[in-house]
């Protein structure tokens, strides 16, 4: 009772305040930043909500991007909902994927790195394998035909060779 005297909620009250989740898997993060994109849910949300915005890799079910805005203001006109919509952060927080050590330490480990589409396969006789090669350049050397043609379309990631 004591919180309600000082006009403090919890999002679960029904007011003002609630922080929603909302999971970006079939379009890019920044996407959400366009205006009059969250108007469609317009009539589920108040102003002061939070929305928190989630890419998650379908492949893997992890979360690589999240950011954050508020919801300025809500309003039902003739053409339908109108909600005034701004980003907590200009920035949008991305994760990359964690790499486990021998030694059980988590390491950073990059984005895999594709061929956009104007890559060669050459073969070698002397090594009897397929050279992928981007711009003239080795990037890859394997005996199997499928899976070097797949790295040069850019169907597949270039190997980290290690």
């Amino acid at each position: 009772m004591k919180a309600k005297a000082n006009k403090l909620n919890k999002p679960e009250d029904g007011n003002f305040g609630k922080v929603w989740n909302y999971i970006c898997d079939q379009h890019d993060t920044k996407v959400c930043f366009e205006e009059g994109f969250f108007n469609s849910i317009g009539g589920n949300l108040m102003a002061g909500d939070t929305i928190r915005m989630l890419r998650i890799n379908n492949k893997s079910q992890r979360i690589t991007e999240m950011c954050e805005g508020i919801v300025l203001h809500v309003e039902d006109t003739k053409l339908g909902w109108v909600v005034d919509f701004f980003p907590l952060k200009n920035k949008i927080l991305t994760f990359g994927t964690p790499k486990v050590t021998e030694d059980n330490k988590t390491e950073h480990q990059p984005d895999p790195e594709f061929i956009k589409g104007n890559g060669k396969v050459e073969w070698n006789l002397g090594k009897r394998g397929y050279a992928v090669l981007d711009d003239g350049k080795q990037v890859y050397f394997t005996d199997n035909k499928a899976e070097a043609h797949a790295i040069s379309r850019g169907d597949r990631p270039i190997p980290v060779v290690v």
